[in-house]
């Protein structure tokens, strides 16, 4: 495919998930795309060929990421970026449930409990970690679930969060997580990056040999002690209100800090509904491991590029942009040509 090609190619796909709401397959791409767009010497119709060869190809995507829109991560990027008033950063670690009910041969297919759901679903089990600063939203990375590779989903967060560390350079105040994720070898790691984490905890996780739940004599309050797993100690604070738990590595936060940062972790669930409702990342139908993986990247692609327009026009959410964009002509490259008084 040459470069031409390609770069149509990766256009359409990405801008037609933009600017319109549907299943994603080839054809449809190329027939909403061609209906959209003016014919020109630099920009030619794509056939659904061409889309289906771009979904198999194998290319460094995550590079692509950082290099077009690693700037989401820079202070530069801030407009409202004060030095005396500096917002603090997160890293938030979750995983999702990518829904393939149909799918009979697809690669990776594994049967995941949803607990919103509340029952046992046929898809593909994502892990995801996304850089915000409360506002704007980069996703860092994600990997798929394979059980041929015996790596639990502690070990693919671990992975990506070396990938914060040593490929995007970042250095967030905080890595967020639910009460799955601090393991002992995972927070080992965060600590050892020189960051702090603030998680989630189960009542009946160990803290000075004693059960979180008997280590408190009211509803509420907060004590610092060792965290056990399989004899590996952590140092933390913890805090209780009513059946809630929350432990932090640092140890100098108040309980009603703790709380307040770790509500942050609602980003990522907001995150997860826009690759969802919005640009449909659950849509694809090959069945094969490499398309599927660059429908996502191709899908993270789409949700930098409408997070980037939302900041420069200083629009609240992405689902306002959406509204607007569902009536405007598909564009033909990321460098979006719009009127600035339709927003």
């Amino acid at each position: 495919m040459n470069k031409l090609i390609f770069k149509t190619a990766l256009f359409a796909y990405i801008n037609s998930i933009c600017f319109r709401n549907f299943s994603p397959t080839c054809v449809k791409i190329s027939k909403i795309y061609n209906n959209n767009i003016v014919v020109d010497s630099k920009c030619s119709c794509i056939s659904h060929d061409k889309l289906q060869r771009l979904l198999q190809m194998e290319q460094k995507w995550n590079l692509f990421l950082k290099q077009k829109y690693g700037h989401l991560i820079s202070k530069k990027f801030d407009l409202n970026y004060n030095k005396s008033k500096r917002k603090k950063t997160f890293l938030i670690i979750d995983d999702t449930i990518l829904a393939k009910p149909f799918s009979k041969e697809l690669e990776l297919l594994t049967w995941v409990y949803s607990p919103s759901d509340k029952k046992s679903l046929l898809g593909l089990n994502a892990v995801f970690v996304i850089w915000t600063d409360g506002n704007t939203r980069f996703p860092i990375g994600f990997r798929l679930m394979n059980i041929d590779d015996k790596k639990s989903r502690i070990d693919l967060a671990m992975d990506i969060l070396k990938d914060a560390k040593n490929f995007y350079k970042v250095n967030p105040d905080y890595v967020l997580m639910d009460s799955f994720y601090p393991a002992a070898k995972l927070l080992k790691l965060i600590r050892k990056f020189r960051w702090h984490w603030i998680a989630k905890i189960k009542s009946n996780r160990l803290i000075n040999d004693v059960q979180v739940k008997d280590f408190f004599s009211y509803r509420y309050g907060n004590k610092t002690g060792q965290m056990y797993q399989k004899k590996v100690r952590v140092k933390v604070k913890v805090t209780k209100q009513n059946d809630n738990y929350w432990a932090t590595s640092d140890i100098k936060l108040e309980s009603s800090i703790i709380r307040k940062l770790y509500r942050k972790r609602q980003i990522i669930e907001e995150f997860f509904k826009i690759l969802k409702s919005e640009l449909m990342i659950e849509g694809c139908p090959s069945r094969t491991k490499t398309a599927q993986v660059n429908h996502i990247y191709f899908v993270l692609i789409a949700f930098c590029q409408l997070e980037e327009f939302r900041i420069k026009k200083n629009i609240t959410t992405i689902y306002k942009i959406r509204l607007v964009l569902l009536d405007c002509i598909i564009q033909k490259n990321l460098k979006w040509n719009l009127k600035s008084n339709i927003f």
